[in-house]
């Protein structure tokens, strides 16, 4: 059973004596915690009963096939989840830290409706919450997002009908270690002995009761390959010896490793039902030993568009950026697309994307989500050459009816000087470095490294980043219109 807010007055009865109704929570107008800015802008959205309506109706996509509204035990409240979801990525939380502010954080309870006379000691398990914040997926975030900016467009600037944006890509770390072909080859390893033990535990099948004591012994090897290093003499005996030493080792590495999946592939063989989990890690097994043949002992060099760079998450890339300080990131580009008032409108996960390749994509969509859109500021990196029928990104996105403030990439001719010296262009060049401020903030709250599991999780995550940024930004303005209107009221008296 299901509710959207089971202690509010919404519901025909009297509120319990312990329950504040949520749009008579009092939060202090001056405090600049994250925590109260975002509880501004969802009881914002409590307070309009229409944008409510909206929300309510979205949410009720959380609720899992065959789980009946009226019927059964009582679950968590979808306003519950609503609230718990915002602020674990509006605050970078992980869920240990959602339970404890869940549980102890007044403020927060009063918002989510908690009865604090009756249920004022009531804690909730964490898995209770980690399983329902989890019902959230990448559409229902999109759908609340898109919601909240049009809402927020319409409720702070209602007489701005224009939306000028500015477009940037930022890379979304992936909760990965530093990737190396031998490191990635003792995970694969690992998973191949565990998942496989298990089976043949369920199964009872023999030559699989020594798996831990393999993984030991497995991962002592690594440790000592890992120490190893090449000599520093000047001596080119003494370095050649070192040499032999270390491929030596790699070599007993390698056998140990195809003994294993051997062993694994002949298991695989002998199940009625072939377990896609095993037969994965089987083959990542197979490629890293491949790789690593071809590099130390036939001296080839990988191509990067053979290495994965993480076998728990395959979506991960090498990307460099070039920026100062940062030699390489493990992680996914993310393009986003932010208005003059700091909502973002758009994010696109860049799989394998350059930022020339989706700026068309972006502004199409954007304009799609937000028919006000008018222009859309970018970089260098979003520019491209003309194609054979004579068009790049520019014209484009201008054929899109949305001014493309975008400079040319290299030298100018004298149309492109023409263009970009004009006022409007000279003006969105200008501001065109404040997205770094979105972006910045975008990563306090929780687009800095992707804790979730998985490819879907990792878009969920993504998704529900730029909503709850969206959120704490409508409660961030709000509070500050309210401390001048207290000021001005101060000064008047």
């Amino acid at each position: 059973m299901r509710n959207f807010t089971s202690t509010q007055a919404e519901l025909g009865e009297n509120p319990l004596l312990g329950v504040t109704p949520i749009e008579q929570v009092r939060l202090d107008t001056y405090c600049r915690d994250e925590i109260t800015k975002t509880l501004r802008g969802l009881q914002e959205i409590y307070r309009n009963k229409v944008l409510l309506k909206e929300i309510q109706d979205v949410l009720s996509e959380l609720v899992p096939k065959g789980t009946f509204w009226n019927d059964g035990r009582k679950g968590m409240d979808l306003w519950v989840i609503f609230v718990l979801g915002t602020l674990r990525l509006s605050c970078n939380w992980d869920y240990d830290k959602l339970k404890s502010c869940y549980d102890y954080h007044r403020k927060i309870r009063e918002i989510c409706g908690v009865d604090l006379f009756c249920d004022a000691d009531t804690v909730t398990g964490r898995q209770t919450i980690h399983d329902n914040v989890s019902l959230f997926t990448k559409k229902i975030a999109n759908e609340i997002s898109k919601i909240v900016v049009a809402f927020s467009h319409e409720l702070l600037f209602p007489e701005e009908r224009e939306l000028h944006s500015r477009c940037d890509s930022f890379v979304f770390e992936t909760n990965v270690h530093f990737p190396t072909d031998l490191n990635l080859l003792k995970d694969s390893v690992r998973k191949v002995l565990s998942i496989g033990g298990r089976l043949a535990s369920s199964l009872k099948i023999a030559r699989w009761r020594e798996v831990k004591s393999q993984q030991k012994k497995f991962h002592s090897l690594y440790n000592k390959l890992s120490k190893m290093r090449h000599s520093n003499s000047k001596k080119e005996e003494l370095q050649e010896k070192r040499r032999l030493e270390i491929e030596e080792l790699i070599k007993d590495y390698l056998s140990v490793a195809q003994a294993h999946l051997l062993k694994a592939k002949t298991l695989q063989n002998s199940l009625e039902e072939e377990c896609p989990e095993l037969q994965i890690n089987i083959d990542y097994t197979d490629l890293f030993i491949n790789q690593i043949s071809r590099r130390v002992l036939n001296g080839e060099t990988i191509l990067p568009d053979e290495k994965v760079y993480s076998i728990f998450e395959p979506h991960t890339e090498w990307i460099c950026k070039g920026k100062a300080g940062v030699r390489q990131e493990l992680g996914v580009k993310v393009c986003v697309v932010e208005d003059q008032f700091g909502f973002i409108l758009d994010h696109r996960i860049m799989k394998g994307e350059q930022d020339k390749d989706v700026a068309v994509e972006m502004v199409r969509k954007s304009k799609e989500l937000y028919p006000g859109l008018t222009s859309m500021s970018f970089d260098k990196g979003f520019y491209s050459k003309m194609d054979k029928d004579g068009q790049n990104n520019q014209s484009r996105i201008e054929a899109l009816e949305v001014r493309a403030h975008l400079p040319v990439k290299g030298r100018r001719n004298k149309a492109a000087q023409e263009r970009e010296s004009k006022e409007a262009f000279v003006i969105a060049r200008k501001q065109h470095p404040a997205v770094e401020s979105a972006i910045n903030a975008l990563e306090s709250h929780g687009f800095d490294r992707c804790p979730d599991k998985g490819t879907p999780h990792f878009e969920r995550y993504a998704a529900m980043a730029i909503s709850a940024s969206n959120i704490h930004h409508l409660g961030a303005i709000i509070m500050a219109r309210e401390i001048k209107a207290l000021r001005r009221k101060s000064k008047s008296a």
